[in-house]
């Protein structure tokens, strides 16, 4: 076989051998960011509206398939309580502009998005136009500073990414 046809099949392999890898990467991230449903007579963790965590079995009740859908569950006790600790902290941190602060253009509501493109948290403020489920903030550097402490759980659970 001439060097030419061996290097030819060696890159076919390593083309072969990436696109598998990618492959797999994609089936990963998949079932990383599918949501868990227990198997029944599982355990499950959830929050009340006071932030206190229960736990419970699933018994595929009606009772059971809301929790599922319109609440989120966790595995263990650890995760919920990570969660509440999360919503606890971004309500000490977040700001409830009144009706008439919305229709003061002149001041500036801070919020934090997700830079796709540069894959980090950012801040950006508007003036008088509020989004559904967005936290705002009194000032940019109120924001940055949630941010700087949360930035993992803000990723994981406004944004459904976790990092490695």
């Amino acid at each position: 076989m001439e060097k030419k046809d061996i290097d030819k099949k060696i890159e076919d392999l390593r083309k072969e051998f990436n696109e598998k890898i990618d492959e797999l990467k994609r089936e990963y991230k998949g079932e990383k960011n599918r949501k868990w449903i227990p198997k029944l007579d599982e355990d499950f963790y959830y929050l009340d509206s006071k932030l206190n965590t229960f736990c419970t079995f699933f018994e595929d009740t009606d009772g059971d398939r809301k929790l599922l859908k319109y609440s989120k569950i966790f595995k263990t006790q650890k995760e919920a309580q990570e969660y509440a600790d999360y919503l606890k902290a971004r309500c000490e941190y977040s700001y409830e502009f009144s009706k008439e602060e919305w229709k003061d253009i002149e001041k500036d509501k801070y919020y934090i998005y997700y830079d796709y493109s540069e894959e980090k948290l950012k801040v950006f403020h508007c003036n008088y136009c509020g989004r559904l489920n967005q936290i705002y903030f009194k000032t940019k550097e109120k924001a940055q500073e949630f941010i700087d402490k949360y930035k993992k759980q803000i990723l994981k659970f406004e944004f459904g990414i976790e990092e490695e």
